[in-house]
């Protein structure tokens, strides 16, 4: 049976995009494929095994409570099924589970596997760095919403990954897609303007959201709205949103 490494599993309010002050039960895979300098979950970054925890998953007891039981973080689909429904908030609304990390996408297998089993119970909300476009073709009618990142050289202190987003975006057609693009003070004109451009090639209705980064990295507010009024000259729909869950302080 498949195995997926998960560093955590939580319920919360969705901090970032569009859907920001949703409900959503976090499922929080470890590894990833690049080093973003301003990443803020650099614990998930590990192998299987080797980092701060162990080979422990924080699994959170109850959508009421912050506490957590400990377990192997290697979890099947069962498992995982298992340890998310006991998060779901009794009602009316579907649940929502964000698929996280790291990058979920490194565990495509597992996800192929498991998706199928919960679609009729939860909506499935993908977090990913927007790299594996192979992937996104395989799970693109398991899932429901994408939020993908552009990955800004200037900000992450990577290489340009243009021709992988791209590839992505075609990929991910037909899924209600938005992009987020987080700036730092080293963000430049040009990253954001070429953003933009790969955007409206794709498809110009999509939402860009241009997201500050925090603390020492943070962006002047003046560069904010430079860069959104250059956006707008190419697409209809860009917003600037921080963080709030961490501005509210919660999990």
């Amino acid at each position: 049976m498949e195995h997926a490494s998960i560093e955590e599993i939580f319920a919360s309010i969705q901090g970032e995009g569009p859907w920001i002050g949703q409900r959503h039960i976090f499922v929080r895979f470890i590894g990833c494929d690049i080093r973003c300098r301003y990443c803020d979950t650099p614990a998930t970054a590990r192998g299987v095994n080797d980092g701060a925890d162990n080979g422990v998953c924080r699994v959170q007891k109850s959508p009421g409570s912050f506490d957590h039981d400990r377990v192997p973080d290697a979890l099947s689909p069962p498992q995982l099924t298992e340890f998310c429904s006991r998060l779901i908030i009794p009602g009316p609304s579907r649940p929502i589970i964000s698929l996280t990390g790291g990058e979920p996408l490194l565990h495509h297998d597992f996800l192929a596997a498991w998706l199928p089993e919960i679609r009729s119970r939860f909506h499935i909300y993908l977090e990913t760095n927007g790299l594996r476009h192979q992937a996104m073709e395989v799970l693109r009618e398991m899932i429901d919403v994408v939020s993908m990142d552009f990955k800004l050289p200037s900000a992450t202190g990577q290489r340009p990954f243009w021709d992988e987003h791209r590839r992505f975006l075609a990929a991910a057609n037909g899924r209600r897609i938005f992009v987020k693009a987080v700036v730092t003070a080293d963000t430049v004109l040009n990253d954001i303007l070429t953003s933009a451009k790969i955007i409206a090639g794709h498809d110009a209705s999509l939402a860009l959201i241009i997201q500050p980064a925090a603390g020492p990295l943070a962006p002047d507010p003046a560069m904010l709205m430079e860069y959104q009024n250059a956006a707008l000259g190419i697409i209809g729909d860009v917003r600037v949103i921080p963080q709030a869950h961490k501005i509210l302080q919660v999990p």
